[in-house]
């Protein structure tokens, strides 16, 4: 940080851009600290010494230039049509119950201190949630997400060696690789790169976890990733002059319209002489505005009458617009077009079956990639990570339709069994069971021996089933009755 002069910079800039270059270091953000400085007489202002994210020349440059992994994340904290759907994709990942399983029977594991602990808070400053929806948005803004284990290095990267775990700021990731490298032959991370650096700080590339969407132009460069906000690229494009047209209104930059002399005689209008329109203008500044102190009418010592010279925010219609950039972003990213705030509340007849389509299509894989890629990192002994999204609302009616399938499918393989079409064993392998290796499990209904039967009946309790299955048809009624 340097404190910094403006007229002097702005100098600087034009000398150097006038001999076609560019100076080594810009300012991005600028921080006013609104205090007065006694030596300067001045108030003093403090600029970063990185280089501007918002001094692209063109829109291109915005999503395509040096510093467009930046600019996306600029545009995620200011264009609420790029905030909103990602917000909705990152929230509901994160909103995952993230569970420990054993390999062998699928049974979670609550007791392993080192998934709870690195699962519950992976460094000081974040929960893990907050970490999940850091790392989602960082992949959907920048196109990556590089994420570090903080350990000791001369200790295996194990869970229980693991400190602390952050994601890197993908914006200021510096991928190094190999100078000669063949991507085709690489069968490894290490083939390919050298290691990871943000600033002067290094990373060991054992220790780091990349989540990459290569640009599919770069012939599989792993150091050229790519936004999939780019697939609404034109929608973006438009969004930015609509907000800058809709701001000039409301800031009142340019004349609104022109007072004009309303004097005429026979030979037509008469125009203000300048003193004229000096006392109107001066009367309009000093007594007339929107202040709580200034009057809402103005009076004229001279005849005038006003003629608008710019477009209204109706004539313009930007909310309009800007609705059609919306959906437009909220399908590349795969988001439900009921989520997108509209003016009028517009409800969807198809909102439910969306809600479960975007979790069975971006949600719940989007999690399942990361839970696949931290079970790998990690090294958990006989163990996986899994997402669950059990408890999540918007499934709790698949979880209905499932129970109602599963009680029509146990009537169903019931009828067959009590009418001697199927064995127990292929009423197992039906429902995703397992099949026993008892040789009665293969016999059909009419197969079995009277001791057989009754066995049968006393697991099944088939006489209960008959008595409030009745009413299901007299084939099942007739086939059971042999089982009395």
């Amino acid at each position: 940080m340097s404190k910094w002069n403006p007229l002097t910079w702005g100098t600087d800039i034009v000398k150097q851009t006038r001999n076609g270059v560019m100076p080594d270091q810009l300012p991005q953000v600028v921080y006013v600290d609104g205090k007065f400085d006694m030596n300067l007489r001045d108030f003093t202002q403090e600029y970063s010494a990185d280089a501007p994210a918002l001094l692209n020349k063109t829109y291109n440059d915005l999503l395509y230039g040096a510093y467009n992994r930046k600019n996306f994340i600029q545009l995620f904290y200011c264009l609420p049509e790029i905030f909103a759907p990602i917000n909705e994709i990152a929230s509901r990942v994160a909103d995952a119950t993230w569970q420990l399983r054993k390999d062998w029977n699928d049974e979670i594991d609550y007791s392993n201190a080192d998934f709870n602990r690195l699962f519950n808070s992976p460094n000081p400053f974040m929960t893990f949630k907050q970490f999940v929806y850091q790392s989602v948005c960082y992949e959907y803004l920048t196109g990556a997400n590089i994420e570090y284990a903080n350990k000791p290095g001369t200790l295996p990267r194990l869970p229980e060696n693991i400190l602390s775990w952050y994601n890197l700021p993908t914006d200021k990731v510096d991928i190094q690789k190999k100078k000669y490298y063949d991507i085709y032959s690489a069968t490894s991370v290490k083939d390919i790169i050298l290691g990871y650096k943000v600033g002067d700080r290094s990373f060991d590339i054992d220790n780091v976890l990349p989540f990459l969407n290569v640009d599919l132009m770069s012939t599989n460069d792993p150091t050229a990733f790519r936004s999939q906000l780019c697939g609404a690229e034109l929608a973006i494009k438009n969004l930015l002059p609509v907000y800058e047209a809709r701001g000039v209104i409301y800031v009142k930059r340019g004349a609104l319209g022109f007072l004009v002399s309303a004097k005429s005689d026979e030979s037509g209008r008469i125009p203000l002489n300048p003193k004229e329109k000096e006392d109107a203008q001066k009367v309009y500044q000093d007594s007339y505005g929107l202040r709580a102190d200034k009057n809402q009418v103005g009076v004229s010592a001279a005849p005038v009458e006003f003629v608008k010279t710019s477009m209204s925010i109706q004539e313009l219609q930007p909310f309009d617009e800007t609705l059609a950039d919306a959906v437009s972003i909220y399908a590349t990213l795969k988001v439900p077009r009921h989520l997108v705030p509209t003016k009028d509340n517009s409800t969807f007849a198809n909102a439910e079956s969306d809600m479960k389509s975007f979790y069975a299509n971006v949600i719940i894989p989007c999690a399942n990639r990361y839970a696949q890629a931290w079970t790998n990192f990690f090294g958990f002994e006989r163990r996986y990570i899994h997402a669950d999204f059990s408890n999540t609302p918007e499934l709790q009616e698949n979880r209905k339709e499932k129970s109602e399938v599963d009680r029509t499918n146990g009537t169903v393989y019931y009828q067959r069994f009590t009418s001697g079409i199927m064995t127990l064993n292929e009423w197992a392998v039906a429902v995703d069971g397992e099949k026993s290796a008892l040789s009665l499990y293969d016999k059909k209904i009419f197969e079995m021996l009277p001791d057989e039967l009754e066995l049968v009946k006393n697991i099944l309790n088939l006489k209960s089933n008959v008595n409030t299955s009745e009413n299901q048809g007299t084939q099942t009624q007739g086939s059971t009755n042999q089982l009395q």
